[in-house]
């Protein structure tokens, strides 16, 4: 089941790779991209992302540039935030996380999809059991 939206959280080290695969298994989940890219962050990636192909492949994803206060402030409105690894997630924001219990996707990108996509799902299980022994319930009418 898709989230909602998903903020994708640029960082200076961050490769094309760990970029576009963020970017690709949010659509692919169905939820909403939102490319929260740093102020005063322009690198070979924020520049590809300003190209002709790479506006296509943003499409109509959101793109916002934003500080890391403006970033705490939008965890109110977005489901999950996913950095890139867990070293590129400043201090601050891993605070103001824990104080909200909010979820920060920080393992890092992997090429296998399927576990990959697991940052971007929820996952529920629902489960019948019918104990041996135990009541029947509903079972017990057949």
């Amino acid at each position: 089941m898709p989230l909602g939206t998903i903020t994708i959280r640029l960082h200076v080290e961050d490769n094309l790779f760990e970029v576009l695969a963020r970017l690709a298994a949010t659509r692919i989940a169905g939820n909403i991209p939102v490319i929260s890219i740093p102020t005063g962050l322009n690198n070979d990636t924020t520049a590809f992302l300003n190209t002709m192909e790479g506006c296509q492949i943003v499409g109509k994803a959101i793109v916002r540039r934003q500080s890391d206060e403006e970033l705490i402030a939008c965890m109110t409105i977005v489901q999950r935030i996913r950095y890139a690894a867990p070293d590129r997630v400043p201090a601050t924001v891993l605070a103001a996380a824990a104080k909200k219990g909010f979820y920060i996707a920080r393992a890092p990108v992997l090429m296998e999809g399927r576990i990959e996509m697991l940052h971007y799902c929820q996952n529920q299980s629902i489960c019948d059991t019918y104990h041996r022994y135990g009541n029947l319930g509903d079972r017990s009418k057949l």
